[in-house]
């Protein structure tokens, strides 16, 4: 293919993926070998979204990586069109956990949550809510611009997230903060559980919960 197809291949992979991915698993997902290349390509690409004034803009975020978002003086006046996720009450848990902790090793995530974590962690990774980066013999997991945009935070900053999770975190999962002091049981959930509330962030900072869609 030409540069005009590559660089819109490469804008469609992060249009569609609404995760930050790195110029090596664009390489991979793409099968365009020169990393150098892809850079360009990006860049290219974000430049267009700026020249233009677009409310779209392509950044680097998380040290090598590039996500596609809308910009921060856009989405807090359409964060409520977007779709809440569909998650099941484990998922949220494992989700308000790695928000409450990030940046949280995968390893500790599944000896507080059980073995069902897993498959939360995958589907939180599929809907681009959260990142998983290589870390040792593990991963470190923490939360993505599209979960700002998605729960109202004006950035992805982990420290204002963090403090806004703590009273959800503290309030609705307590057995966690049990496993967290060192006080609590073996994890008794299992993966079927019924959807439960989401933590939606008002405007003024504080985590409230929210029903469901389909409650």
């Amino acid at each position: 293919m030409g540069l005009l197809e590559d660089k819109a291949l490469v804008e469609a992979a992060l249009f569609v993926s609404g995760r930050p991915l790195s110029v090596k698993e664009l390489s991979r997902a793409l099968g365009i070998r020169s990393l150098d290349y892809i850079e360009k390509l990006i860049e290219l690409i974000a430049a267009e979204y700026a020249e233009r004034k677009s409310a779209i803009e392509v950044v680097r975020v998380l040290g090598d990586k590039y996500v596609m978002q809308v910009k921060q003086e856009y989405s807090q006046r359409v964060v409520h069109l977007m779709p809440r996720p569909d998650l099941r009450t484990g998922e949220l848990k494992t989700l308000a956990l790695i928000a409450y902790l990030q940046p949280i090793e995968q390893s500790k995530v599944v000896k507080l949550r059980g073995s069902q974590a897993y498959e939360h962690i995958r589907k939180l990774l599929e809907m681009g809510l959260i990142y998983a980066e290589p870390y040792e013999r593990t991963k470190l997991l923490g939360t993505t611009p599209k979960f700002a945009e998605l729960y109202g935070f004006p950035e992805n900053d982990p420290n204002i997230i963090k403090e806004a999770f703590r009273k959800v975190v503290h309030a609705e999962y307590s057995d966690l903060i049990a496993k967290l002091d060192g006080r609590g049981n073996e994890e008794s959930e299992e993966s079927g559980e019924n959807p439960g509330e989401a933590a939606e962030v008002g405007e003024s900072g504080s985590v409230e919960k929210i029903p469901e869609a389909g409650e």
